[in-house]
């Protein structure tokens, strides 16, 4: 290629010039063909340098070496300079002036005796520092991911022995032997119980929530839906034992039954109406409203609270995600709640949703429930 025409290189020039990234062209003895105007600005290559055809290709090689910062680049750019086979081969090199480059040699022509090869050189810093940055992410991410399974796993061995001795305690107080219970007596009784059955379900799918995996399938049954907001409104109350805001529920005892998991349902009722009454200040109110339709029943928990930042409406169903005005005025809280509500929903193929209060101050949680209470496909979080 060397005793190519000057036909032939002015070609090569004009080829070379029409790449986006700076090349040399050397010929099949290693020597300069053409070096187009992108490499020597990227290369810095002095002005007086001489390039012209026939050069040897130390002329670049050699200024490109005394660039780099790093002895062990240098010492692999000159033995890779000296193997130019039928190889394509990529290459980044650090500079001392903190640019990295990356060269890409590949040979002209076919066979085991190319016609030539061509270096295409490129800066790739900032690709480089974003690689960094998203590799320092994820890295980050792995260690969050690990601390959330410590988390759930030493949770969930701290939650077992009391909570089998509530269990254990609930269920002796039922039994005919330990003596009768008035209707009063039983019902709180029977709130404990439920109430840590689903504690103890909660604990057991904290791992799997911190994972990521779906939780247990639900298990369906005729679920009233007056009942159940009559139930979960009734046992907050007796919680609050008269103060926060005002309750009221609101739903007519007519309308289809729910074919749903009770146990599941009433959690999640229970998460929303208590994110409702932890961010509403004891002079609000927050409503339970319940209303049937052909094939779907809806239930909004409406309130007075400090409400929900609009960039935060999908994310506070994020496992671990709170909204910033939560946590800024000092609300306990975990960020697992509405993601199990959410969960749970989704389990029988609904879907949940939050708004404001049409420029009052508050949040609007609806929740939307098909009466079959099939799973959609895919809907896990």
């Amino acid at each position: 290629m060397h005793e190519a025409s000057q036909e032939q290189l002015s070609f090569a020039a004009a080829v070379l010039d029409a790449l986006p990234q700076a090349a040399l062209l050397l010929d099949r003895d290693l020597r300069i063909v053409r070096v187009n105007r992108r490499l020597t600005t990227l290369l810095r290559l002095p002005e007086g340098l001489d390039l012209s055809p026939g050069t040897p290709r130390e002329r670049v090689l050699g200024h490109l070496a005394g660039m780099l910062e790093r002895p062990e680049e240098r010492d692999r750019l000159l033995e890779e300079s000296e193997t130019h086979g039928p190889v394509t081969r990529t290459t980044d090199y650090h500079l001392r002036d903190g640019r990295v480059l990356r060269r890409r040699r590949a040979p002209v022509g076919d066979g085991d005796r190319p016609l030539g090869h061509l270096w295409l050189v490129e800066d790739v810093t900032r690709q480089r520092e974003a690689e960094e940055d998203l590799y320092g992410q994820v890295r980050k991410l792995a260690a969050l991911a690990d601390e959330r399974a410590a988390f759930a796993g030493q949770t969930l061995h701290e939650l077992r022995t009391p909570l089998a001795t509530v269990l254990g305690f609930a269920q002796l107080l039922l039994e005919p032997a330990g003596g009768p219970l008035n209707p009063e007596q039983a019902s709180y009784v029977d709130a404990i119980l439920r109430n840590a059955l689903r504690m103890r379900s909660v604990a057991e799918d904290l791992p799997k929530t911190a994972a990521g995996a779906p939780r247990t399938e639900p298990r369906l049954g005729q679920v009233l839906v007056h009942e159940l907001i009559e139930r979960v409104v009734l046992e907050a109350l007796q919680r609050a034992q008269g103060t926060g805001p005002y309750v009221t529920a609101d739903c007519p005892p007519v309308g289809p039954p729910l074919v749903a998991d009770a146990f599941m349902l009433t959690g999640a009722l229970e998460e929303l109406l208590g994110n409702a009454l932890r961010f509403t200040p004891e002079d609000g109110r927050v409503e339970v409203v319940g209303r049937p339709a052909p094939d779907h029943w809806t239930i909004q928990v409406k309130d007075t609270g400090i409400g929900v930042p609009l960039e935060y409406h999908e994310e506070i169903f994020t496992p671990f995600v709170r909204a910033p005005n939560a946590r800024r005025e000092g609300h306990p809280g975990t960020g697992l709640g509405l993601a199990g509500a959410l969960d749970a929903v989704r389990l029988h193929g609904g879907t949940i949703r939050v708004r404001d209060r049409d420029g009052q101050p508050g949040a609007v949680f609806t929740v939307r429930l098909p009466l079959t209470g099939r799973r959609v496909a895919g809907t896990h979080p």
